[in-house]
């Protein structure tokens, strides 16, 4: 089964790493509203970005990840 990002993921990583979606921004040199976007799944970031996000977290990326729902044929 495949695995995908997760913007809850996102989310309770960052805050339980203490740090703010504005930190977040500027260290992986993206905007605050872009990592909202990616936190609320309106947006999926590239793998570079996740990975960014992951390293500066002090997580593995497959923290950020969840697995994906099977779809009905």
């Amino acid at each position: 089964m495949a695995r995908q990002f997760s913007g809850q993921r996102l989310r309770e990583t960052r805050k339980a790493a203490g740090i703010s979606i504005e930190r977040l921004a500027i260290t992986i040199g993206r905007s605050a509203y872009s990592i909202q976007e990616y936190q609320r799944g309106r947006v999926t970031p590239p793998i570079t970005v996740i990975a960014a996000i992951a390293d500066a977290l002090g997580r593995p990326i497959e923290d950020l990840l969840v697995e994906e729902e099977a779809r009905a044929a």
